[in-house]
């Protein structure tokens, strides 16, 4: 089982998450009883279902009694099928990402969490950290994103993990990776306003440079997405590089530049730091002087908590409310309600319905050698 379906069981047993873990899928009942024994250990409340065989998947979306809501960590060319299953089964779904094959096989997803009134997550951490609000007002008239997300593969990465195999998550570096730069791009340029993405905010998507490996998978990329107001978001995003989640952010005319070294998986610690820095040249230019602060903000929550914790909130709401208002899914309202909590419930949904949208545009560009996709 991937170390992220762990984690996430971890944090959801958290007391702050308000979750707790009631019932655990695998094909194989050796491999679940392994997980329940490695990742329960030190919690007190384990699963009371575990379900295994060829059907386990369906036998815990069908069952009643299991659970009120499922995470789904599996490959990307499951998921509609079996979040389909999980909602038309009264279920709210947290979904790894990347959340589909394309943006119409999610938006196919989320007319079905709207029919039947439960909720859809994707789930992309960093966006729950308190940070991620203060990164997106570190620097004034943002225009510019660079962000490099890489890690390097060994042998056995490249021969066996789903995320090179054209039959598992074929968008390889391009889903895995870049899916997080992107989502960090629209939320800066759209100052967290999710109406600015029905708006002209994203103009055209291009991949300059990609190696793919022998099943056409990308393994490496160089991607370019073009903002409206001349804003661009460069990424680089890699599969063969050493561990680097490097953000970095400038504006026309504002003092400082923010970086932040650990945007993806944060440093252990009661703060995580956004770094602001200027430059200047002394001496006939010969020599740079550098200044800077650090602004902090809490750790108390992990963000895969603080994601537990939402996703918890705002499925309850939408329990509450989305029978009482009606939903406008042509105009992104997935889920009526008058609350805060329904509010934030179809904005998340809007940013990874768009952050899918581009990547398809990404992949659209490799396949067509590398020329700007208009969106």
């Amino acid at each position: 089982c991937a170390n992220i379906a762990k984690k996430n069981c971890v944090a959801a047993s958290a007391p702050f998450a308000s979750c707790s873990i009631t019932a655990i899928s695998s094909r194989s009942e050796e491999k679940a009883r392994e997980f329940v024994n490695e990742v329960f250990s030190g919690i007190k409340q384990r699963p009371t279902h575990i379900f295994s065989g060829s059907d386990a998947y369906d036998k815990l979306l069908e069952c009643k009694e299991s659970c009120d809501a499922v995470y789904i960590p599996l490959p990307t060319k499951l998921h509609e099928a079996y979040v389909g299953t999980a909602l038309r089964n009264k279920k709210h779904v947290l979904l790894e990402k990347p959340v589909a094959v394309s943006a119409q096989s999610y938006r196919d997803m989320l007319s079905i969490a709207s029919q039947e009134g439960k909720f859809l997550m994707d789930g992309t951490m960093y966006v729950h950290q308190m940070r991620t609000k203060q990164i997106v007002k570190a620097i004034p008239n943002a225009n510019r994103i660079h962000f490099n997300f890489t890690f390097e593969g060994d042998e056995d990465f490249f021969k066996n993990n789903v995320r090179v195999k054209k039959e598992g998550d074929f968008m390889g570096c391009i889903g895995d990776l870049a899916w997080y730069c992107v989502r960090m791009g629209l939320l800066v340029f759209s100052d967290l306003n999710a109406d600015a993405l029905r708006q002209g905010l994203v103009k055209e998507v291009q991949v300059v440079n990609c190696e793919l490996n022998d099943e056409g998978v990308p393994i490496d990329a160089d991607c370019m997405v073009y903002f409206s107001d001349k804003r661009v978001l460069s990424i680089h995003c890699s599969f063969k590089h050493p561990l680097n989640q490097t953000v970095n952010i400038f504006g026309t005319g504002s003092e400082y530049t923010a970086t932040i070294t650990d945007v993806i998986l944060p440093r252990k610690g009661e703060h995580l730091e956004i770094s602001l820095s200027k430059q200047h040249l002394i001496e006939y230019d010969q020599i740079c002087c550098q200044e800077g602060k650090v602004l902090q903000a809490s750790n108390a929550h992990v963000q895969e908590v603080c994601m537990w914790h939402n996703f918890a909130k705002w499925a309850q709401k939408i329990d509450e409310e989305s029978s009482q208002a009606a939903a406008d899914v042509e105009n992104e309202k997935w889920w009526g309600g008058s609350s805060d909590e329904v509010k934030a419930a179809n904005d998340i949904a809007s940013y990874s319905l768009h952050t899918q949208i581009i990547l398809d545009g990404l992949m659209e560009s490799i396949q067509k050698g590398g020329v700007r996709i208009p969106l």
